[in-house]
């Protein structure tokens, strides 16, 4: 009776699950019973089936567990690393720098073995000129990730770092295996020099030129290598490819063309094909035309006010954006007042490139008033950047004399300004016209952000260090000449600087001294570097040796300061009536560093 009662009172008995279904319903409900009533009716049988495929399934899900859970974490890992590849990325083209390199490297402790992370802070401790930069980009070629690219950074940061040889090692072995190119060409001249890259690259580009004659873009490469390199036969033979390739109305011919424009001297006749190209090749644009212009009058001097006529006569019909380079020209050519013939200032203020050339203009012109109506206007705030604006606003000040403060306040709101924006060149600029007014704590700040920039860095650190030394900060010069060292190990100008600086602060002074000899070995001609060796003998107490240095040198390559070193170590050494005469040729109020002053002050006067 039991056997044939309905078990589920609640469910429906005429409704049966999808006939596609019911096998597998059936099974199912043959392994795991769906109530008591089924589970008391299951056979032994079916028991021992179930109990099986559930055990087979638990050892199943766990042997999956350990032959994948690791090649999901590492996915996990991998999609992580590379999302914060591309926030620090995002980070660095924002100009935030610091919280980018941070990035990176977290992306890198996510991921060791990622090729994003490793190629990533690779180029940034590149630029930063670091040792890590080769631990990188060596793990990355360990991983078979490195391309072409890659391999050019890892060249740079070895040259960056000293490693000079195995640079130059690198970059041998790539010429041989890459087709050559701008950025390989550029790489070469960083790393040999311009006289070694021509020598070493025209036998490579002429075999690789030779096996793929159709290939334009090396052919140009070609000539320009043979051109600079100052050997009559290749000079010649470059500059008949040279002239071929600009008679094309293509890209290349626009960059042959460019080519030929950057030698300053050429044979009439090439002179005259030249400007005629200038103006005739379809892609030429208004710098081009610039270009021909100054040709022109180059070969025609006496012209030269026609010529300008005539140029400002055709540029009225032009519209703003052809009106940049014609501007920028008359500007160069002092025309000032006909900048503002042809541009009206409503015109100039919607057009930020003509603005600042009618900026040029009007502060040649000293139309400060017309000037400060400009940028005190709020709506030139929404067309030229910050910096150029906090500039211009910071010249306004100094030239209708406003207080002191009020100067310095809008020059640092500049320099600041330019810093947040990367412009390097424009930190630059606002260092030296600081410098030139005598702010120079504010100078040395824009020559320290110009020298974090791969393009500015050389002056940056050379305003840097002249900043140094007329504010009297011998740590400052100290710091700024050992990392210019540790950038260009062979600059002996900042080599001298830097062991200078060491012995005048007691830094190292054995070490400064062994190396100040090798320089002045070098250089037995350098007078400044000779003072060197004879203050790190001073330092080192042997002051007759010290002294012995100071023979034949001419005081009038030393500066003030150096001078007064100069007349302490004599006084050191029983030389006091020269130390005398010597100090008593530096002014009392000279611009000299702390340590120097010491020296001077010594002095019995």
């Amino acid at each position: 009776m039991l056997t044939n009662q309905t078990i589920d009172p609640t469910r429906d008995a005429n409704q049966k699950p999808f006939i596609l279904w019911r096998p597998f319903v059936a099974i199912w409900h043959w392994m795991v019973p769906p109530t008591v009533a089924h589970r008391d009716r299951q056979s032994k049988a079916a028991r021992w089936v179930a109990g099986s495929l559930i055990a087979v399934l638990c050892i199943g899900l766990a042997t999956l567990a350990l032959l994948y859970a690791k090649p999901i974490q590492d996915s996990w890992q991998r999609w992580r690393s590379d999302k914060m590849v591309a926030e620090a990325r995002r980070l660095a083209e924002d100009g935030q720098v610091v919280n980018a390199v941070m990035k990176a490297q977290e992306a890198y402790s996510m991921d060791p073995d990622n090729p994003s992370a490793l190629r990533i802070n690779g180029e940034f401790f590149s630029l930063m000129k670091r040792n890590e930069a080769v631990f990188f980009l060596e793990k990355l070629e360990e991983k078979g990730g490195a391309t072409a690219s890659d391999r050019q950074i890892k060249i740079r940061a070895l040259k960056n770092i000293g490693r000079d040889k195995e640079a130059s090692a690198e970059l041998e072995a790539l010429l041989t295996e890459e087709p050559m190119s701008e950025s390989l060409m550029q790489l070469s001249e960083e790393v040999w020099g311009v006289r070694q890259k021509n020598a070493n690259m025209l036998p490579l580009i002429k075999s690789y030129v030779e096996k793929h004659p159709d290939d334009d873009a090396n052919r140009l490469r070609l000539a320009m290598v043979q051109i600079s390199s100052t050997l009559p036969g290749e000079t010649s033979e470059g500059m008949r490819t040279l002239w071929k390739l600009a008679e094309r109305d293509d890209a290349i011919g626009l960059q042959a063309i460019d080519f030929l424009n950057q030698l300053e001297s050429l044979p009439p006749d090439e002179n005259g094909q030249l400007i005629e190209r200038l103006k005739s090749h379809p892609d030429a644009n208004g710098w081009h035309y610039v270009a021909a212009l100054k040709r022109t009058i180059q070969a025609n001097p006496t012209r030269r006010n026609s010529i300008i006529s005539e140029a400002i006569e055709s540029a009225k019909s032009k519209k703003r954006e052809d009106l940049v380079p014609i501007v920028r020209w008359l500007v160069e050519e002092k025309q000032f007042l006909q900048v503002l013939s042809l541009v009206s200032l409503e015109e100039a203020k919607t057009y930020q490139p003509i603005l600042e050339n009618y900026l040029t203009a009007l502060t040649m012109l000293n139309r400060m008033d017309e000037i400060e109506e400009i940028v005190n206007d709020p709506k030139i705030e929404s067309i030229i950047n910050r910096t150029l604006l906090a500039f211009y606003r910071a010249h306004l000040a100094f030239v209708t004399k406003k207080p002191d403060i009020e100067f310095r306040t809008q020059l640092i709101t500049a320099k600041n300004a330019a810093a947040a924006e990367g412009r390097g060149s424009m930190l630059l600029s606002i260092g030296s016209y600081a410098e030139q007014r005598g702010q120079t704590d504010i100078a040395a700040e824009a020559y320290s952000d110009a020298a974090l920039s791969r393009q500015t860095e050389r002056p940056g650190f050379e305003g840097l260090l002249r900043c140094s030394l007329a504010n009297g900060n011998t740590e400052g010069m100290f710091q700024a000449s050992q990392e210019a060292v540790r950038r260009w190990p062979d600059d002996e100008s900042y080599i001298e600087h830097y062991l200078y600086s060491c012995l005048l602060i007691g830094h190292d002074m054995e070490l400064a001294l062994y190396n100040a000899k090798k320089l002045n070995a070098r250089q037995p001609s350098n007078h400044p570097a000779k003072l060197v060796v004879a203050l790190g003998h001073w330092r080192l107490r042997d002051y007759d040796k010290a002294a012995s240095y100071l023979q034949h040198m001419d005081l009038n390559e030393l500066t003030e300061g150096q001078r007064a070193v100069y007349a302490g170590i004599a006084a050191s050494a029983g030389y006091e009536p020269e130390a005398i005469e010597i100090a008593g040729s530096i002014a009392a109020k000279a611009r000299m560093l702390p340590e120097e002053r010491r020296f001077f002050d010594a002095i019995p006067r």
